[in-house]
């Protein structure tokens, strides 16, 4: 099952939707009003029109038994043409949004190449460590990946990312997949030169991977039912049609179960979101890194197995 958000043609709020086709949607809200029971299954779904209802245990036990009124023609429901309305992230808005660095051993080695020639040492990481990304970072598929004017070191980086789909506090390892509500698609762009300055600092990660535009997410969440295994997913990531990364899930260090028993510490909410890292093939691991920075024109499109495509082209800052 595919759920994700849209918003009507001049309107800014995101509403949720069930991707019924990869071209058409279902007003999720519309849908639960439309249904017989829909006024008994209310109860189970608190607000219909904002995605974090949908992706609890019960909010998906209503989208499925919808799902499944619309595959057998059972549900008088408008179906929305994506082409006519703003497709939106999958959460637009997330509690949390965690991103775990250094977690591909490919990846790993690269960095370790690259610091070396500084005169540093990297270390394989021994606990996932993360930084923090902003919702206001968060953009969709299909819109742009903006370029601010002054910054010419725009890097890509594919990840696999998770939300939490009902509250986890201290949760064991071999429990820990049942709190994923599902999986989608995160771009982690990032400014190096800025990334480099805040990394030698000591402190963290902030505006080099904060910028508007700097967390494209989607096209949509599919619920971990459909997923399986999310440590055996085949990923890769391509710029105007060159393939930059291909990898497997299967070689992350901190596998999904592992993020979200060590990140249960902080108590974990519906709609909280991890990137899980990426793999080797980032620009800047490039001999002539500057040939592969993003540009203006360039087509970024992420595809991990199982859940589809993330597609957004590069625009400079201030371009119509």
């Amino acid at each position: 099952m595919r759920l994700g958000t849209y918003a009507k043609a001049g309107e800014r709020e995101w509403r949720a939707a069930l991707f019924h086709t990869d071209d058409e949607i279902v007003d999720l809200a519309d849908a639960l009003a439309a249904s017989a029971d829909g006024r008994a299954l209310a109860a189970e779904v608190p607000n219909p029109t904002d995605i974090l209802s949908w992706i609890t245990p019960e909010g998906q036990a209503v989208a499925a038994r919808i799902a499944k009124a619309l595959a057998a023609d059972q549900l008088d429901v408008a179906r929305i043409r994506l082409a006519t309305v703003r497709h939106g992230p999958p959460v637009p808005n997330p509690g949390k949004f965690i991103a775990i660095g250094r977690n591909y051993m490919n990846h790993v080695r690269e960095g370790q190449r690259i610091w070396a020639a500084r005169g540093k040492v990297v270390e394989v990481p021994t606990f996932p460590a993360a930084f923090a990304k902003f919702a206001s970072a968060i953009t969709a598929h299909g819109t742009p990946i903006v370029v601010p004017d002054d910054v010419l070191d725009v890097d890509y980086e594919l990840e696999l990312a998770f939300v939490i789909g009902r509250p986890a506090y201290r949760v064991p390892v071999e429990q820990a997949l049942q709190y994923v509500a599902g999986y989608t698609i995160c771009n982690d762009v990032g400014a190096r030169q800025i990334q480099r300055k805040e990394m030698e600092s000591q402190i963290g990660l902030t505006l080099s991977k904060n910028f508007p535009s700097f967390a494209p997410l989607g096209p949509w969440l599919v619920t971990a039912d459909e997923i399986g295994d999310p440590q055996a997913l085949e990923i890769a990531l391509t710029v105007n049609g060159e393939e930059r990364q291909h990898s497997t899930t299967a070689d992350m260090i901190f596998p999904v179960a592992q993020i979200v028993s060590y990140y249960s510490q902080l108590g974990l909410a519906p709609g909280d979101m991890f990137t899980t890292g990426t793999p080797a093939g980032v620009a800047v691991a490039m001999p002539e890194p500057s040939r592969y920075y993003l540009k203006p024109g360039d087509v970024v499109r992420a595809t991990i197995e199982r859940i589809g495509t993330l597609e957004n082209v590069v625009i400079r800052e201030g371009a119509p």
